[in-house]
This record gives C-alpha cells, sequence and structure tokens, in this order.
C-alpha cells in the first residue's frame, strides 16, 4: 500500500511543474527562448513520470487478479489454440514477442503492455487538459493506472481511448474512429465509445431535449432482457458465470458520478455551458450515472462505464478553473483533493481482494 501511494505522490509531484497550458508568444526572442525552455522541461518531466509509471508496471509479477489467467492464454495462443476469447491484435502481438524473445517468455508482453498504456495515457492526459497535475492526480486517484496491472487489454484500449478524444473535440472523426478500432483489436468494448462519445459531443440540452434524460432511465428498466441478450451474444463465456454474470449495483460510482454531476450544475453557466469540451465530458458524466443507476444488470457495467468515467480527468479540472471567486475555488479544489485522496485509499486498501490482488506488489527482479 505505501509504494503505490508513494509512486503516487511521487509522480503527482513532478507532474505540478508539467504546464501543458504555457501560451507563450514567440513574438520576442525572449518569450520564444521561455516557450523552448518550458517545452524541454515538459519533456524531461513527462519523461519521467512515464519511467516510473512504466517500470512499476514492467516489473510486476502475479500482480491482478488476471496475470497468471494471461500466461495461461499466452501458452494456448502459441500452440494454435482457436477457442482464447483474445482479440487477433493481442494475439498477433503475443505471436510475434514470443517468436522474437523466447516461448513463455511472458514478462516481455507485460513489459510492452505496459510501455503501449503508459504512453498513450500520458499523452492523452498532456494533450486533452490545460491543467496537468489536477488531471493526472485525479487519473492517479482514479486507480485507472493501478488497475491496468490487472486488465491489460482492456485499460490499453482506454489509453488509446484518451489520446483519441482530443480529435474529437477537434471534430477530426477519421482519426478518431482510427484510433478507437485499432483499440478494438485488442478489446472490442472500446467500439462503444464511437457512438456514445459522439452523441454526447453532439447533444446539446435544453427543454426540448431534457425528455430524453427520463427516456433513457426507462428503456434500460424495460429494455432489460433485450440488453442482457445482447451483451452475451458479444461475451457468451459470461453467461451463467458466478463471477461476472452478477447484478450489482456500484453504489460508490453512482455516488461519484453523482457529485462531479452536481459541481458541474452549480457552475453550469460558467464552465459548462458554450464550452464544446466541457459540454462532451458533462454528457459522458450523466450518461455513466444513468448506466450505473438504471443498467446495474448489465454485463461488466463498469468497465463500460469507465469510457465515460474518464471524462472526469477533464471535466473536473475545467470546473475548477472557471470559478472566479477565490474561496469558492480554494474551498472546491480543497474538497476535491481530498475525496479523491480517500477514494485512492480506500481503493488500495481493498486491493487485497480475490477480485483484484494488486498487493502486495511483487517485482521478478527479486523472485
Amino acid at each position: 500500500m505505501i509504494l503505490y501511494l508513494l509512486i503516487t505522490a511521487l509522480t503527482v509531484l513532478i507532474a505540478y511543474f508539467v504546464n501543458s497550458a504555457y501560451t507563450g508568444k514567440s513574438n520576442s526572442r525572449r518569450q520564444a527562448l521561455a516557450k523552448n525552455r518550458q517545452t524541454l522541461l515538459n519533456g524531461v518531466l513527462l519523461t519521467g513520470i512515464f519511467t516510473v509509471l512504466f517500470a512499476l508496471s514492467a516489473l510486476r509479477i502475479g500482480i491482478g487478479n488476471d496475470y497468471w489467467v494471461y500466461r495461461d492464454h499466452f501458452l494456448h495462443i502459441m500452440s494454435g489454440d482457436t477457442a482464447v476469447p483474445y482479440e487477433i491484435g493481442f494475439q498477433a502481438l503475443v505471436k510475434v514477442l514470443q517468436h522474437l524473445f523466447g516461448y513463455d517468455n511472458y514478462r516481455i508482453v507485460f513489459a510492452v503492455m505496459a510501455f503501449l498504456t503508459s504512453l498513450f495515457f500520458l499523452k492523452g492526459l498532456f494533450d486533452n487538459t490545460d491543467w496537468f497535475v489536477m488531471s493526472f492526480f485525479l487519473f492517479m486517484a482514479n486507480g485507472f493506472y493501478f488497475m491496468s496491472f490487472s486488465n491489460v487489454r482492456y485499460y490499453f484500449a482506454m489509453a488509446v481511448c484518451t489520446y483519441a478524444i482530443k480529435f474529437l473535440f477537434a471534430e477530426d472523426y477519421v482519426k478518431f474512429v482510427f484510433w478507437i478500432v485499432l483499440a478494438a483489436f485488442f478489446h472490442k468494448s472500446v467500439l462503444l465509445v464511437i457512438p456514445v462519445y459522439l452523441i454526447a459531443h453532439y447533444l446539446k440540452w435544453s427543454k426540448k431535449t431534457l425528455w430524453l434524460i427520463p427516456a433513457a432511465c426507462g428503456l434500460l428498466v424495460l429494455g432489460k432482457p433485450v440488453f442482457r441478450r445482447l451483451m452475451f451474444v458479444f461475451y457468451p463465456y459470461y453467461e451463467g458465470d458466478l463471477v461476472l454474470d452478477v447484478e450489482t449495483i456500484s453504489y460508490a460510482n453512482i455516488a461519484k458520478c453523482l457529485a462531479v454531476l452536481l459541481f458541474s450544475l452549480f457552475y453550469y453557466k460558467k464552465a459548462v455551458k458554450g464550452n464544446p469540451r466541457a459540454e462532451t465530458l458533462f454528457n459522458l458524466n450523466l450518461f455513466a450515472l444513468i448506466i450505473y443507476s438504471f443498467g446495474y444488470y448489465i454485463l461488466e457495467t463498469s468497465r463500460i462505464c469507465y469510457y465515460m468515467v474518464l471524462g472526469h480527468v477533464f471535466l473536473i479540472p475545467i470546473v475548477l478553473k472557471a470559478i472566479e471567486n477565490k474561496r469558492q475555488k480554494a474551498f472546491c479544489l480543497f474538497s476535491v483533493i481530498f475525496a479523491y485522496a480517500m477514494y485512492l485509499v480506500i481503493f488500495i486498501l481493498k486491493s487485497r481482494e480475490p477480485t483484484v490482488l494488486l498487493l502486495p506488489y511483487m517485482t521478478w527482479l527479486f523472485t
């Protein structure tokens, strides 16, 4: 536990000196030099953060409830077993790495995935926020990085999604779809991002569109048999599973999404309304809240919603920066930091559970 908290503290401290919103104009030599220095400093700091995140992930062994399951499936992939439930992109990567580095060299597969996942997450965070340290803190405190130790393919897909969202904001839909489809070769659930993000991007709230909220809630309640059957089409091996095929209401995630919704609504006119990025992220949070509350029966609800909850790391800093009253801003900033710090502590404390198994941390360097 202490190690994970120290890694979080260290990387957040480094992130504090990263300036992703530097806007120094190059209309004078001094300003140009200042901009170049900040760009160079950003590169050094981001490399430092990446090195820490990559090393901790790449050097692990037996961490995460799926770690040894992945290793067994690597062997099946190399033996030509067509029943392995992994997407063709990931299977192809495993085959290439095993051929290059030796049969059953599973550690290199985890290392490569750690490299790619850390890279896309950091690049996505830096490109899509004007307040890097806050976005990075929220990313770490939400547990996204630590959960990538277990759900390797899923969090790689989420990392690519974090990077691709900048193309959605720029309305470069070809590149946006390209990166999401590429990620789907590693985890097909990410394909949901295309319609959901596009709807979130174009949906504008008014008196004429508010009816969509109760309609969506009612559809999820009445359409339960249809949605469950549809999920089994994509994940047939989940049906009847005592662990995966369960209906669980995530009160913690409902509370988190509700808190973000209320916070955003309170400063809606200043921070969200008229800001296309904020409006998209606001909608994603609302979608997640609705699904968590009324679509809890859907298989792997959290995995579906995490693609939307991911928007918190960008939305909350936008709202915080828009608060003009200094006392209100300081209070809100402290509240956010405290709440998410407590969430991280609780998350780590529960990481010994059989469904997570992130603790104790072990590395193959000493085994």
